[in-house]
Order: C-alpha cells, then sequence, then structure tokens
C-alpha cells in the first residue's frame, strides 16, 4: 500500500476526503490532515508511515521552518502553492505545473487523477473546468451567459421583468462539493416572495488574471442588460477583491451589496442559543474583510450539522428558514427604494437623546454634529429632489421649536402623557389589537421575556387612557412622508428618573419596552426606509448576539426588513461597528468639527510669563530674581486655582514644576471649534484648522507645526494659528480668494499640493448628504476607513461613505508596541516614586478607541506590565503572545537600574471591545495563563502569586461546585466586562438616577453589571463571576485609563467615569482604601505623559468649560451648544462621585461662569432651559451629598436660579393631570426597590464564585 497524506493548514475540501474509497481500489492509502492535526503528522512521519505528502500550505504559515524539517525526510513531496520554496517539491518543474493543473481549480474528477498521476498509475489527462456560471437548483445546467438563463426562466414561466432581482454570488466549491442546501433554500425563499434569483458561481481570486470580468466573473453577469440587478447577496468569506482600489467595480454596479454568512460549527437551533453569533476567527473573515468593500446588512442563513466522528469538510448546511425568508423580505425592501419615484418614499428620521440627562435636554444629541441645523439641510435637499415634505420650516431653531413646543418626545421629568396630548405631539395612538397584530409575529422566547420585563400590554411607559382603552402613544412630526421622531426611552417609565423606574439598572438584559417596540413596529409599517440621525443611539446597544443577528435580538426586531441609514461622525469607529453589526447601519460617514488649541485667557498668559521668568532666571542661577517671583507667582498661582494657599517659599517651589506642566497642557488641548453640518462644507478657516491638525502625523517629509509656523518671521500668536494661516494662505490662492504671500511662494511645491488635496478632500463634505440621498435611492454607498485627522488617518477624507475599522488582527502594531512599553515602565516609575514600591495589581480600563484610534498601545502597555510580547507572523499578524524573561523587566529610576516584577492585571473592557475586538481579550487571556504558569518567585511575579491566592480561595469556598480544572480556569481570569449583549457597569445609570447612597452602592452596581469574566475559548464567554472581580478589586493598587485622541478627554464622555471612575470606586469601597487613579496620554507625537487623574479633570475644565474660545464656540450652536454644556457638568459630578478627584474650586468656577455670569445664565436659559436646570440640580445633589464644599454665597445663586427655572419649565407644561418630577431628587437604592435584584453584595456571607 502506499499512503499519501494531504496537508491544509486552513480547512480542507471535501472533496479530499472523498478521494480515500476510489484511490483504496489502487492499492493507496489517502489521508487528509488540517493544522489541528498537524503533531499527528509529524509522528507518522518520523514513523515512517507516510510515502507520499502533498500540500497547499504556504511558506510564510506559522512553524513553518519546524514543520518542513520533518516532512523533508518523505520522499515523494508535492506543493501545490507557488509560495512554497522551490526545494520543496520533489518533482521537476515541467513535471510539477502539469500536477498542479489537476489541483487547480475543485474538481472530484481531476483530483483523483492528480492523485494518481502522483503515485504512477495510469491516469486521465487534466480537464477544463468551468468554475463559474449562473446556477438554479431546478435548472438542467449551468449557464454560462444570462441571456441563455432568462429564457430557461420565460420558458418555466419565473420571469417578469416587475420582479426585484437579488443577485448572488456563490463559491464554485459549494457546488463541486455538493453542498447547496442552504443556496437551493435561498433561491426558493426569494422566489417565493416574488424576487427573482440570479446566483453566479465564483472562483478564489486569481492572481494572474487581471481583467475584471476573468478575474471576478460575477462582475460580467453582473453588468448585462439582461437581468439587472437591485441587490448583490455575497455569500463569499474574506475579500471581495484582490485589492482595495477594486471596489470601484462595485460602484459600477451600484446597488447595494448584503453579506450572507454560514456557520460552520453550530446548528440552526445552537446558534440561535448561542449569545455570540460569529466567533472571533469569523468575524474577521466573514465581516471584518467584506466591511472593507462596502458590504452591509450581515445575515445568518444557515447553520451546519456533522455526524459524531466525521471531519469539519464533510458538514452538512443547514438553511435558517426564518433568516432566508427576511433576507427576501429585505431585498424587496432594497427594490423599493431603486424602483419607486421620491414623492412616494416614505421616510422616518430618529433623532437620538439620551434619557438619563434628559429627554428635554439632550432631544436631536450627536457627537460633534449640529443636528437640527443638519436635519433642516437634508429636508430641503430631500425637497429640491422630489420628496413630499409639506411645509418644513426654514431653520433648524425653527424645527426644535416645534418639537419642544408639541412636545413630540417620550415623558420624562418635565414632560407628561397627558401633556403630549394636548400640545399635538402625538403621531398615532396604537390600541390592544393593532400591537398585538405585530407583537404576536415574535419569537414565543420574545414575546414571554417582553412580558416577563414589563407585564402584558401596554406596560410600564407611554399609556394613555381614553374612554376607558389603553393606548400607547407614538410621537413624532410629520412633513408631508418623511416623520421626524425622537428614539423611544429603552429601559425606563414615567414623567420621572429615579431608582424605581430605571429599570436597566435592575436588569441590563432587560427587554425593551412595549412602547419601544410600537414605536417601531410603527416605523416598520408605515415607512420605506429609517434615518438614524447622528452618533449614536441605543437601538444597536440593545439585548442579543454581538454580532449577526437573530429574530430573538431586539436590535433586529426593531428595525425587521427596514433599510437603516445612519449619518455618523468619522472618527468613532468603535461605536460605528457596532452599529454595523448590531443595528444593520448603512453609516454615511461626516466630518467632526475643526479642532484648535484651547484659547489662553489673559490671567493664564500672564502666569505663563511669570513662569517663563522664573525658569530663565534659574537657567541663569539667579536665585535673587526667583525668590522676587515667587511671590508674583503665588498670588497668581492661588487666585487661578492651582494652589490653595501659599504654604511657604520652599512648597511653592516644589509646586512650580507641576502647575508649569499643567499650562502646557491646557496650551496643548484641542477643542471643537464650533458643530459640524451634515453636507455644508466648512468655512475656509475650519478648513485650515484640519489640514494644520493632520500636519503633526502625516509624514516625515512634510513639516510639523511648530516647524510650519517657525517659518513665518514673525512670532506673534500662538504656534498652531500661525501655521493654520500659512495653510488658509496656500490653500485660499487655489480658490483664487486671496494673494500668494513671499512665504508661501518659497514653500516646497509638495508641502502646498498637500495642503490642497487635503482641503479639497475635506470641502467634499457637501457629499455627505447627496450620498445619503443616493443610499436612500438603493444605491451602493462606497466604503473608507474610519479615523479621525490628528491621528494621521487621512484615508478616512472625503467623508459621506460607508466607514469599516482597521484590521485588529494586525494589532499592537510596532509603533503602539513601543509607546506601550514606555506607558508601562512611566507608570511603574511614578507609582515606585510615590510609594517606594512597586503596584502588585493595576486595575485597566481598556476602550475599543485603544484598537481603532491608537492601534493597540494600551494593550501593548498591559502584555510589557505582565512581561509578555506580541508573537508576529510574517505577514504582519499577531498570532499570539510570547513570555519576556525577567531579567529583561528593569527600570531605571533617578539613575538607579532595578530589576522589577512582572505586574497584574485586572482589564475593564467595554462592551464594544467584547464584542468587536475579541482578537484583544483573546491575547490576553492567553498572556495571563502563559505567566501564570510559569514557576518564579511570588516577589517577582504577582500575576502568579495572585492566581494561587485566587485557586486557593476557591478551592476553600467552592470545592463542591466547581471541578479542579474549573476552578484553574477561574483563577486566571483576568478580563472583565458586562453580560454578554449588555453594555453598561450600572454606575452610570446610578449616578444619572440618583440611585445611591455611598460607594457600596456604587461598588454593588459595578460589580453587580461587571462581574462577567472573558477568556480566548468560546465556553468562556461571560462566564459569572461576581466574587472573582471584587476579591481582585480589593487588591488594585492603583486604576488607570488612557486618552486617545485629542479630541476627546475625560468630561467628552460620560463613559469613562461610568467605567474607569465605576473601577476606582469599587476598588475604594472593596480595599477600605483611596485607590490611586492615574491617567494617560499620549496624544502629542513623542510625548508620552501619566499623570494624576485629578490633574486631568482641572486640565479638562480650564481647557473647555472654563475656556472663552470653547464657551463661544457652544454659543453659536444655541439649544445643542448648552446640552454639551450640561453633559460635561453631569460628567464631571460622575468623576466627583466615583474618584473624589474633583476640587471644590471646580464647582465654585462652573458656578461663577454658568450661573452666576448673567449673559450665560441667560443665554441658557433662553436656549435651553433644560439643560440649565440639569445643572443647576446637579450642582445642588454634589453639595447635598458632599462632593462639592459650597461657598453660602455660590450655593444661594445656583438655589435662585434653580427656583427660577422651577418657576420657567412649570409655567411650560401648564396644567396636566399627571404628577411629574420635575427638579426633584428621590433617592432609591436596591435596598427599597423590590424588582432590583442583586447577585452580589458587599455585605452578607459570599458562597464562591455567583
Amino acid at each position: 500500500m502506499t499512503t499519501i497524506a494531504f496537508f491544509n493548514n486552513v480547512h480542507s475540501s471535501a472533496i479530499w476526503y472523498r478521494l480515500a474509497d476510489p484511490l483504496k481500489r489502487h492499492g493507496v492509502t489517502l489521508t487528509v490532515f488540517g493544522y489541528g492535526s498537524q503533531d499527528e503528522l509529524c509522528m507518522r512521519i518520523r514513523n515512517g508511515e507516510i510515502d507520499i505528502i502533498v500540500t497547499d500550505i504556504s511558506g510564510d504559515m506559522p512553524g513553518f521552518e519546524d514543520l518542513y524539517g520533518i516532512v523533508s525526510s518523505v520522499k515523494v513531496r508535492v506543493g501545490l502553492n507557488p509560495r512554497l520554496p522551490k526545494d520543496f517539491s520533489t518533482f521537476t518543474d515541467p513535471e510539477l505545473g502539469e500536477i498542479r493543473e489537476y489541483f487547480a481549480v475543485l474538481s472530484k474528477e481531476n483530483f483523483l487523477n492528480g492523485l494518481k498521476r502522483i503515485t504512477g498509475i495510469d491516469h486521465d489527462p487534466c480537464r477544463p473546468v468551468v468554475s463559474h456560471g449562473i446556477y438554479h437548483p431546478d435548472a438542467p445546467r449551468v449557464f454560462y451567459e444570462v441571456k441563455d438563463y432568462k429564457e430557461w426562466l420565460q420558458s418555466r414561466r419565473s420571469w417578469d421583468e416587475n420582479f426585484p432581482v437579488a443577485a448572488i454570488i456563490m463559491h464554485y466549491s459549494h457546488v463541486a462539493e455538493g453542498s447547496c442546501a442552504d443556496i437551493d433554500a435561498l433561491i426558493a425563499g426569494l422566489e417565493g416572495r416574488g424576487v427573482l434569483a440570479l446566483c453566479v458561481l465564483s472562483d478564489t481570486i486569481s492572481e494572474t488574471r487581471r481583467e475584471p470580468e476573468t478575474r471576478y466573473p460575477w462582475y460580467r453577469y453582473f453588468s448585462e442588460p439582461d437581468i439587472r440587478p437591485d441587490v448583490i447577496l455575497n455569500f463569499l468569506m474574506g475579500r471581495l477583491f484582490a485589492s482595495i482600489e477594486e471596489r470601484s467595480l462595485l460602484r459600477e454596479i451600484n446597488v447595494p451589496v448584503v453579506q450572507l454568512l454560514r456557520h460552520y460549527t453550530l446548528s440552526p437551533e445552537a446558534w440561535l442559543e448561542d449569545p455570540v453569533g460569529l466567533s472571533a476567527m469569523s468575524l474577521t473573515h466573514s465581516l471584518v474583510q467584506p466591511e472593507m468593500f462596502g458590504v452591509i446588512d450581515p445575515i445568518m442563513v444557515s447553520g451546519s450539522i456533522r455526524k459524531s466522528g466525521e471531519p469539519a469538510a464533510l458538514v452538512t448546511s443547514v438553511p435558517i428558514m426564518e433568516r432566508i425568508d427576511m433576507v427576501a423580505r429585505r431585498v424587496r425592501r432594497w427594490a423599493a427604494l431603486r424602483r419607486k419615484s421620491n414623492k412616494e418614499k416614505r421616510i422616518a428620521i430618529v433623532l437620538h437623546n439620551n434619557p438619563c440627562k434628559g429627554v428635554e435636554n439632550t432631544v436631536g444629541m450627536a457627537v460633534g454634529l449640529d443636528t437640527f441645523e443638519s436635519l433642516i439641510l437634508l429636508l430641503h435637499r430631500m425637497q429640491e429632489t422630489g420628496y413630499e415634505v409639506g411645509e418644513i420650516p426654514g431653520t433648524g431653531k425653527e424645527l426644535l421649536d416645534m418639537i419642544q413646543e408639541r412636545k413630540a418626545l417620550s415623558e420624562f421629568r418635565w414632560t407628561t402623557v397627558d401633556e403630549i396630548v394636548k400640545k399635538g405631539g402625538v403621531l398615532h395612538a396604537m390600541d390592544h389589537d393593532e400591537y398585538g397584530a405585530f407583537f404576536g409575529t415574535l419569537d414565543s422566547f420574545v414575546r414571554q421575556k417582553v412580558e416577563a420585563d414589563w407585564g402584558a400590554f401596554p406596560g410600564q411607559g407611554m399609556v394613555w387612557k381614553k374612554s376607558g382603552k389603553e393606548a400607547l402613544l407614538i410621537t413624532g412630526l410629520r412633513f408631508g412622508n418623511i416623520l421626524v421622531m425622537t428614539q423611544p426611552k429603552r429601559g425606563c417609565y414615567g414623567s420621572r428618573c429615579d431608582g424605581e423606574v430605571c429599570r436597566i439598572l435592575h436588569d441590563p438584559e432587560i427587554a425593551p419596552p412595549h412602547h419601544w417596540l410600537a414605536t417601531y413596529f410603527y416605523i416598520q409599517r408605515h415607512t420605506d426606509a429609517v434615518i438614524h440621525f447622528g452618533a449614536s443611539g441605543a437601538l444597536e446597544y440593545l439585548p442579543g448576539k454581538r454580532a449577526v443577528l437573530s429574530d430573538r435580538c431586539f436590535g433586529d426586531i426593531s428595525l425587521g426588513d427596514l433599510p437603516n441609514f445612519y449619518p455618523y461622525v468619522m472618527d468613532v469607529p468603535g461605536e460605528g461597528m457596532v452599529a454595523k453589526r448590531r443595528g444593520r447601519a448603512v453609516i454615511i460617514d461626516h466630518l467632526t468639527p475643526a479642532y484648535r488649541p484651547a484659547e489662553m485667557s489673559g490671567d493664564l498668559l500672564q502666569f505663563e510669563d511669570l513662569l517663563t521668568e522664573y525658569r530663565r532666571a534659574g537657567d541663569g542661577n539667579d536665585r535673587v530674581r526667583q525668590q522676587s517671583l515667587l511671590k508674583s507667582i503665588e498670588e497668581v498661582a492661588v487666585k487661578l486655582k492651582f494652589l490653595d494657599e501659599y504654604d511657604g517659599a520652599e512648597k511653592l517651589e516644589e509646586s512650580i514644576e507641576r502647575v508649569s506642566r499643567q499650562i502646557t497642557r491646557i496650551r496643548g488641548s484641542m477643542v471643537p471649534d464650533g458643530m459640524h453640518v451634515f453636507g455644508r462644507k466648512p468655512g475656509i478657516s475650519s478648513i485650515a484648522a484640519m489640514v494644520t491638525s493632520a500636519l503633526d502625523r502625516s509624514g516625515s517629509s512634510l513639516p510639523s507645526v511648530a516647524e510650519l509656523a517657525a517659518m513665518l518671521p514673525a512670532k506673534d500668536g500662538e504656534v498652531f494659528d500661525r501655521a493654520a494661516g500659512i495653510v488658509q494662505a496656500i490653500v485660499s490662492v487655489e480658490n483664487g480668494s486671496a494673494e500668494v504671500g513671499g512665504l508661501v511662494a518659497e514653500l516646497p511645491g509638495h508641502l502646498k499640493q498637500w495642503c490642497r488635496d487635503m482641503a479639497d478632500a475635506i470641502a467634499m463634505a457637501e457629499q455627505e448628504s447627496c450620498s445619503l440621498l443616493r443610499a436612500l435611492d438603493g444605491e451602493y454607498v462606497d466604503a473608507s476607513l474610519a479615523g479621525s485627522l490628528s491621528s494621521g488617518k487621512q484615508d478616512v477624507l472625503p467623508t459621506g461613505r460607508n466607514f469599516y475599522a482597521a484590521d485588529i488582527i494586525s494589532m499592537p502594531s510596532e509603533a503602539a508596541w513601543y509607546v506601550g512599553k514606555k506607558l508601562a515602565d512611566q507608570l511603574l516609575e511614578k507609582f515606585y516614586r510615590e510609594e517606594g514600591r512597586f503596584p502588585e495589581s493595576i486595575g485597566l480600563s481598556l476602550w475599543s478607541s485603544d484598537a481603532f484610534k491608537s492601534d493597540g498601545e494600551m494593550l501593548s502597555q498591559i502584555f510589557w506590565l505582565m512581561g509578555v510580547e506580541p508573537v508576529r507572523q510574517p505577514n504582519g499578524r499577531v498570532s499570539g503572545v510570547a513570555v519576556v524573561d525577567l531579567d529583561q523587566l528593569r527600570l531605571v529610576i533617578d539613575n538607579v537600574e532595578m530589576l522589577r516584577p512582572r505586574i497584574d492585571a485586572t482589564i475593564e473592557t467595554s462592551g464594544i471591545v467584547r464584542d468587536m475586538v475579541p482578537h484583544f481579550i483573546s491575547l490576553l487571556d492567553k498572556a495571563v495563563a502563559m505567566v501564570s504558569r510559569i514557576d518564579e518567585p511570588a516577589e517577582r511575579n504577582m500575576v502568579r502569586k495572585h492566581t494561587r491566592q485566587q485557586l486557593e480561595e476557591l478551592k476553600r469556598e467552592a470545592a463542591d461546585l466547581l471541578s479542579e480544572k474549573e476552578m484553574q480556569r477561574m483563577a486566571m481570569f483576568r478580563v472583565f466586562s458586562s453580560a454578554p449583549g449588555t453594555y453598561s457597569t450600572g454606575v452610570g445609570l446610578a449616578l444619572d438616577s440618583s440611585a445611591w447612597q455611598n460607594e457600596h452602592d456604587l461598588a454593588e452596581a459595578y460589580v453587580n453589571q461587571s462581574g462577567y469574566a472573558y477568556g480566548s475559548m468560546p465556553q468562556d464567554f461571560g462566564r459569572k463571576a461576581h466574587e472573582l472581580l471584587a476579591r481582585q478589586l480589593s487588591k488594585v493598587d492603583v486604576s488607570y485609563i488612557k486618552q486617545t485622541s485629542a479630541e476627546y478627554d475625560a468630561l467628552d464622555c460620560d463613559c469613562y467615569a461610568s467605567y474607569a471612575g465605576g473601577m476606582a470606586a469599587a476598588s475604594t469601597a472593596l480595599s477600605g482604601k483611596k485607590t490611586k487613579m492615574y491617567w494617560a496620554d499620549t496624544t502629542v507625537p513623542g510625548d508620552i505623559d501619566i499623570r494624576d487623574f485629578k490633574e486631568e479633570i482641572e486640565r479638562s475644565v480650564r481647557s473647555k468649560l472654563l475656556n472663552d474660545r470653547w464657551i463661544s464656540s457652544m454659543k453659536d450652536h444655541g439649544f445643542q451648544g448648552a446640552q454639551g454644556v450640561a453633559g460635561r457638568i453631569n460628567t464631571l459630578f460622575k468623576w466627583s462621585a466615583t474618584t473624589r478627584e474633583v476640587e471644590p474650586w471646580v464647582f465654585d468656577s462652573v458656578v461663577e461662569t454658568y450661573v452666576c455670569n448673567e449673559e450665560l445664565r441667560e443665554w441658557m436659559r433662553e436656549q435651553n432651559p433644560y439643560a440649565l436646570e440639569e445643572i443647576t440640580r446637579r450642582l445642588l445633589e454634589a453639595e447635598a451629598r458632599g462632593l462639592w464644599n459650597a461657598d453660602e454665597e455660590l450655593l444661594e445663586a445656583v438655589r435662585s436660579a434653580a427656583l427660577l427655572l422651577e418657576g420657567d419649565l412649570e409655567e411650560r407644561i401648564g396644567d396636566v393631570a399627571e404628577d411629574f418630577q420635575g427638579a426633584r431628587v428621590d433617592v432609591f437604592t436596591s435596598k427599597e426597590v423590590e424588582k432590583w435584584k442583586m447577585e452580589w453584595k458587599m455585605s452578607g456571607k459570599k458562597e464562591g464564585p455567583s
């Protein structure tokens, strides 16, 4: 017998397995080995059991060198992959070329004869195989011309030119292997819904064919006039094209491309129960790579089953019939957008709001976007293109006023159902029968969950009773065929905000209420498409799988078959990926505002001059001059709140370095220059600022901002402003609006060209609304990389495209690894200087922005703290981690070199990291396991030390609940997040709803909602580990978070306070001592800084909240500007509650600026009184809770303003029958709320891991 081994390092076709029987009749044994059976292959080669090896692996496969050393002992070798070394194969080049022809295209007949050729058995010549054509399960053959297929359809009376056409791209291998059950069901399902199927077979992308028609056969079929597709359904995995540039072919075909998926390891039933939906590896190949080409709306259409003991290649696909029917319904929706006239189209535009910060205050909230001016501009352009828009307001302010005056929103503190009805904010009242017709179509599991969580119809919230009948109110405004609506509340009810009605605080997995479902049912029934306007809303964060949703996932239920379009800011890719993969969003990205350095006030400039004089005197050893300056420095420092009081010259001198650093950081802080208007190009000054902000990370051939500014002889003004002035002169010349100065004429040509190209690309923001209108016509939306200009991501331009995120498998990048190591060393150095020892454990808050904006800097930092490094493959992919020898873990502190230990880490990840960046979690989990198993002294390996301690604790407390293996697994968990399908730590919700009394309450909220452990294996996705997390938090020496971009700081996003602040609060409560908190900043190229969190808060407050330039930019945007002010003060309150790091002067300054300053107070009172009410209420709550030690005069000013606002807002409400909370703060904790069930509590006996 001759024994042949076929080895494939990915997956083998089923055909290889089906060759064994016919070969056996010729005395040949064929065994197929995959990457997982590599060890068995090597063993059999060593035992002399393999006579011939055939493989299609490549030379860059991990571990190839070791494998090659073993395989080379096989006498007959055939390398089917041209990328293998030339000496791998034992045949001559002509012979090898002949053999490879047999295996070039999947064919059982050719494969069999190819193996016969290798073994010397009589064989037939290789026969041509056509791997493309049009497939239909009922057809007698594969068609190679569209006209022939059309004639066949006509012959069976399946042809109707009015039917929508779904073009399907499927891999030829499905037909070759006889694995078409899902495709056959899909074609039948489409036809059952009146959709023509044009299913085209395609082979692997050829590297030798260059013409699109031969490289991508489907391109020719879809371009022919006989049958033009309305939608493409892509059943291919991986990259759709060989290069990004080739996506221009999709622009030519110009139809949406929907991604279909097959699950290769789970049956339909198992997939339905699986909380993940898609494995980490499949996420990369089935979503990340197709998204690069603008593919949208991923949907799972089949699962797989296989007999016990059979190889994975022999799985049988099983259609998921409900999902297939949903595909057909969605195709019809897309086709309707292409075929209806604009006048016929009905569109719902959903505005976001954040109920936790006030529905009335936050209506229309969106990151970096002037929502109402943008919306009015869009409505006018819709009118110009034929949409029936009725009588639309002239300005965004008028539109906002209509929403507020009619109360076309949800009930909340200052809004009741009675008032909404009286003022005309109701679009529709949905009664029991109408709602039941929709609700009854839902999966029984979903119906049971909704009713278990909220009761039977109508549940709680937005219920109107008239003539004894109850109905759910759907609110909004109608402009012809356009609905403008505010997103309903997702997890609370009533005209209140407290710990009793905040049901999502009690249970983060709670279903959305009946009112939410009724609203989206109404949208599905009455519109052709929905636009969620601005980043970001609640829909994509509803309970369900992490990606590729089922009919049990509430995001899928809410949208049904509707196309969902999403204008979205270009620089928040993590959240955008959630919207795409969990909210089916077609992203239409838009510019951020322009950013400029914070403008220094006169007092700060005077103070900076004094500090500069002091340093110069020191450089000249002029101690007399230094001492004379100290008094002036002290007076200004106390006045500006950099110092509490004068503590003597010695302490003052010690503080000067810290204060100087703070001034430098304030000067370098970037603040937005207003807000962007969707579809409108920025003014020339803003364009110049954007171009300038990209310079520092634009590449070595261009000058930095400082270098460009230095080219001006005059040094007046700020460095950035001087550089921006030069850039503006460059780009203005191109527009014919200014004369070229002498300096500009002398600048290098490549710099001027780069500036003009960038400016032109920014100005194409006018295309944003055009792109959205094309999307509403059912056209293809081009793809682009997400990111920010200040981070050097120039590929983000122009906007108006469907962005995608960077490939996480290549992270951390080499540059990020360098920065991460520096961050780790600086953190340890800072802690050592303060405490005289190294920390044992650090609590870190890891966000998706670390991946999508910093390429894994913080991931690298955690690796280096533990003493591991990434393992990088030749293709740049990171495949694992390797342990660094202890001797390499050295630091130099105060000129003394010392060895440092491996540092343990408790890692809190956002839900976005968990779901969109699983690669990070896998690598971290492997690192912990690896380091925990190293036999090293406890004092040198804190990871191992704590793992062993945790294992002993588990053995004492959970030996009767867990096996030894399970306890070892539990002891190594270090990565925690919220439960699968949820996105909260609970702390932010508790603070917003005032549902807490002390840090113990916050700790309980944090541990209960964040106490789920995540590892590298599927079974370790979200294991309950509340007690384990609590124990680790009690040992944390320092809590830590890193800023990833210059645009967003500690007060821009309250999630920072909820996550990192929540971790600090929980650690403090659990350890009984105040936990240190550090903030890292790598946003300035070449300047890596780790500082006390208190410094960061004060820098942020001074550079934005108290900064004249920032305040002026907020005033330019009226209602939303005031909304932004209130949001930052709300976040300040959260940080104060969780860290106790907000000094009294900060609150004092906020009051002096926004309450005592009559001009600003009256501006907010006029533009957004709800925002000012939120501010005064939070300030009074801060004082009542001991977070702000208020001066009586300032406190009285807040009380007076609060009373004035209360009167204003009560007058707005008028006479209503229902109770409303208004400005009242009602405190309900878990102790007072029966439905608030906590699995873990601070007090009481613990019973092992929960």
